[in-house]
């Protein structure tokens, strides 16, 4: 939504640009600017008369009638922008932070880099919003120059993992350790030439801390699996809420020279904190469109009140008392007023202690429509798209209008906001959504982030970045005004619930999350547009899947791909040919823009041949948000299968699933032309590629290229592999067969995995260094989704049983059967706490039978997680895990 500053601002720009063009200013016409803004008419004339009525516009007589601002204006507005500093704009400025605002400007302007800061104060003091405002005055006098060159970094995300938090601040080298495979620059290169926040810094470790003293010291620094230090000039401000001497090494304290503490709420003047009311309110005023007042007993109570968690919940709490008292300005065009009822109990008794000050009609009209620092407002730069309220507002009030009754009204919403929801997820910039954290609270980027995971097991499905970003922004505007008090009903909420009971059931599920971590009470109706999130990509599925023919050579996937789509009567498949000398690197990123180009929505499949083009999928989807899988070893009628099926408008699953059939294993190609002389090893991965290929490229350091081929096959249970082996065997010599279990095939040497490693290798070989990535979020979903509260005791426990048993009984736990377990695992204990009905195992039997020994293993290593949690784990969930384990 517009508001009234949105408005003058885009007046001022063009009134400038006809001055700077033809000397004059003939202004613009409400006409004009609704094209210029993309507005409805109507909502610009209204804010228009706001500003000729309070004197910062003018406008012409006659017909048209064009608005403007006259010269004089526009040239006091620049001067105001010229020559205002960001300091100059804080609130106490010549008082409470006289002291800290000299030392921070000394702290940047100190030669030859400026000196690194640490910022102290109690929650809530504006510890980071001063931070930025240091960066914005190293802006402003050229210090340094690239806004761009804030970087924060959190120090609380990696405390308790040295790896990660080395990789995050200074980089990964390729080749590290598994995934890393390119170079990837840390936070501090991010941060060259300009400034480094470290937030939270108190939650480092000592070694953590003294992983910074090379950086502080000398000015450079070394990327994980480097060698050569890395010179970078840039300056550290770091901010804790704790007492540096009982939280920070002596020796890291020491290398910060400067030292700015923020004073508390309660040490702030009256008239200080008189401005920082008046300043909150006239942002509430431009985000209504309103004036807002604040009566005489209010303000007395406001500004009595001790806010324990100073000006950040000072804020909240005005923002929560301007949202009630808009309820009551709704219907009518009355001017906002907040009353004391509007505010808390607790704020309503301050009044009962001894006042500060005197309520000498004491009154606040805030309506401000100055110009504000570009830098400074950080939302507008990356707001997505409107809200759903405001969408169920305006188009309320569009259906009034036309004499629509209330129920004519609920049953036009009701398909309405289904549409509406669609279209703003399909709408949502996947490449760019990252930057969401800096508007939205992290804690609830985390938990509905590790929420997700728990959506996509239960839903068997995967949900669509967009769903959560959207979902994301939904939630966040929600609890803002369930805090104020603001709910819009939801219209025909038992039909979402019948069309879609399992989404409603995890709509349901976190409500009850929200609930229990904000303090709030959900409705009703708001689960039912939590379900139209999760249902959404149901709805509205656009466009194809795309296909991408990826091949090493000059003209190999061209030519295939021309192939396919002659055949198919069409130009739908596209090709990128690799030259051998190209470097991964550039065909990554050639690969990537082409995902982008091509992607209409349901995602990307690349076929390719061999080598580090495999590879690139979950990369590319990790930087562009889209959906991309890879098929590796294709040949052309796997290609035209694809092809075929992406132009009947098949999914991405579909399409799998049809050329895992049409190609009868995933991994090689038995339609090339093998020399007869070539011999044949054959790795296998239950669950997935990632354990295959990494034996693929073991083998080839082992055994001779142009003597073996290796081929990665990918099946659910041994039946179906045993079957596809002897296949490959009717016209290939197969030497080897390296996997977790024995096929048990004549005439064929079987290696396990174990014995692979330790005999071939020499030495074992860390399958699993993603693992600590998966643990991590599976913490976080084991914390923030299912509630439990010793999620570090039994994920490290239950991990440490894995190991256990991959060592123990040779086992083969790839990283997505790794995940899957673990997930599985959390949600049984989830159960069984709740003390619900728990799954029964169909082939329990068997695994008695036939894996006692590793049955009683579990049994006995899960006996910890029992006691601790006082439940009793049942054997057929023992034997549901162990059927995971086996892959029977």
């Amino acid at each position: 939504m517009y508001s009234v500053l949105a408005i003058y601002k885009a007046l001022r720009k063009i009134c400038l640009h006809q001055y700077e063009n033809d000397g004059s200013i003939k202004g613009v016409t409400t006409d004009m600017l609704s094209s210029y803004l993309k507005m409805q008419r109507s909502n610009v004339s209204r804010e228009l008369s706001k500003l000729i009525d309070d004197g910062s516009i003018h406008k012409t007589t006659g017909r048209p009638v064009f608005y403007y601002i006259k010269i004089e204006k526009l040239k006091e507005d620049a001067d105001k922008c010229e020559n205002v500093s960001v300091f100059d704009n804080c609130i106490g400025k010549d008082t409470s932070l006289k002291h800290q605002i000299a030392l921070a400007k000394a702290a940047v302007v100190y030669p030859p880099n400026g000196l690194h800061t640490l910022i102290v104060g109690e929650t809530g003091v504006g510890k980071s919003y001063f931070a930025k405002c240091i960066f914005r005055y190293a802006l402003e006098i050229g210090r340094v120059r690239d806004k761009n060159k804030f970087a924060v970094f959190n120090c609380a995300d990696y405390a308790n993992n040295a790896q990660l938090l080395i990789s995050h601040l200074f980089g990964v080298k390729k080749g590290t350790y598994t995934g890393a495979h390119e170079d990837r620059e840390g936070i501090v290169e991010k941060s060259r030439d300009g400034i480094l926040f470290l937030d939270e810094v108190h939650r480092l470790p000592p070694e953590g801390q003294e992983m910074l003293f090379t950086l502080i010291d000398e000015g450079q620094y070394i990327p994980l699996g480097g060698t050569t230090p890395i010179k970078i000039n840039v300056m550290i401000i770091s901010a804790t809420t704790e007492n540096i001497s009982s939280v920070l090494l002596k020796t890291f304290a020491r290398r910060i020279p400067v030292t700015i503490s923020l004073p508390p709420l309660r040490e702030w003047s009256v008239n200080e904190r008189l401005e920082l009311i008046k300043n909150f309110l006239n942002a509430e005023s431009k985000r209504v469109s309103k004036k807002i007042q604040i009566e005489e007993e209010a303000l007395t109570a406001i500004i009595n009140y001790r806010c324990p968690n100073n000006i950040g919940q000072l804020k909240s709490d005005l923002q929560i008392a301007s949202a009630k008292a808009f309820l009551r300005s709704m219907f009518n065009n009355d001017n906002i007023k907040i009353r004391l009822e509007d505010f808390s109990k607790e704020i309503r008794n301050s009044l009962l202690f001894t006042k500060k000050i005197n309520p000498r009609e004491l009154t606040l009209d805030c309506y401000d429509t100055t110009i504000t620092n570009d830098i400074e407002d950080l939302k507008d730069k990356y707001t997505i798209s409107p809200n759903i309220y405001d969408f169920i507002d305006k188009r309320t009030e569009s259906l009034k209008e036309k004499g629509n009754n209330q129920d004519e009204i609920k049953n036009r919403l009701v398909v309405d906001v289904g549409k509406f929801i669609n279209n703003y997820i399909h709408n949502i910039r996947e490449d760019e959504n990252e930057d969401i954290k800096v508007i939205v609270n992290n804690e609830l980027y985390d938990m509905l982030k590790s929420f997700m995971k728990l959506a996509e097991y239960k839903l068997k499905r995967e949900i669509p970045r967009s769903i959560f970003i959207g979902l994301l922004m939904h939630i966040d505007t929600f609890l803002v005004r369930i805090k104020q008090n603001i709910v819009i009903e939801n219209p025909k909420i038992d039909s979402v619930r019948k069309k879609y009971p399992q989404e409603f059931k995890l709509a349901l599920l976190l409500s009850y999350k929200l609930e229990e971590k904000y303090n709030i009470t959900v409705p009703i109706g708001e689960i039912g547009f939590i379900t139209m999130f999760f249902a959404a990509d149901y709805s509205v599925e656009k466009g194809k899947v795309a296909i991408i023919v990826a091949m090493h050579g000059n003209s190999t996937a061209s030519s295939m791909v021309e192939v396919s789509n002659s055949l198919l009567n069409s130009n739908y498949a596209v090709g990128f040919d690799m030259p051998l000398y190209m470097k991964p690197e550039e065909a990554l990123l050639k690969i990537e823009e082409l995902v982008k180009e091509k992607d209409e929505g349901k995602g990307t499949l690349i076929l390719a041949d061999m080598g580090s083009l495999k590879y690139f999928s979950n990369i590319i989807k990790e930087n562009t948000g889209i959906r991309v899988e890879t098929v590796d070893m294709v040949s052309t009628p796997i290609v035209i299968e694809a092809t075929r099926k992406a132009l009947l408008n098949e999914s991405l699953d579909e399409i799998l699933k049809s050329v895992a059939t049409e190609s009868k294993y995933v991994g090689g190609s038995i339609d090339k032309k093998i020399n007869k002389n070539t011999k044949v090893i054959i790795t296998a991965c239950l669950t997935g590629q990632g354990t295959a290929h990494k034996l693929k490229q073991l083998i080839y350091n082992k055994f001779n290229k142009d003597e073996y081929e290796v081929f990665n096959l990918s099946m659910k249970d041994k039946s179906e592999f045993k079957e596809a082996v002897l296949k490959i065997k009717k016209e290939h010599d197969i030497e080897y067969i390296i996997s977790a279990f024995n096929p048990e095939v004549e005439g064929i040497n079987y290696i396990s995995i174990g014995d692979f490693f330790n005999e071939f290798m020499d030495k074992p070989i860390d399958v699993d260094a993603e693992e600590n990535e998966v643990i991590k979020g599976i913490k976080a979903v084991y914390r923030y989704c299912l509630n439990l509260d010793n999620y570090e005791f039994i994920t490290n426990k239950f991990v440490e049983i894995l190991d256990h048993m991959k060592q123990e009984y040779e086992i083969l736990i790839d990283i997505e059967k790794f995940n899957g377990l673990l997930m599985h695992f959390g949600c049984l204990i989830e159960k069984l706490v709740n003390r619900e009905e728990t799954g029964k195992c169909s082939n329990l039997q068997l695994i008695l039978s036939r894996y006692s020994e590793l049955f009683n293993t579990l049994k006995i290593g899960i006996v910890d997680i029992e006691e601790v949690l006082g439940i009793v784990i049942p054997d057929d969930e023992l034997g549901n895990i162990i059927e995971i384990l086996v892959n029977i």
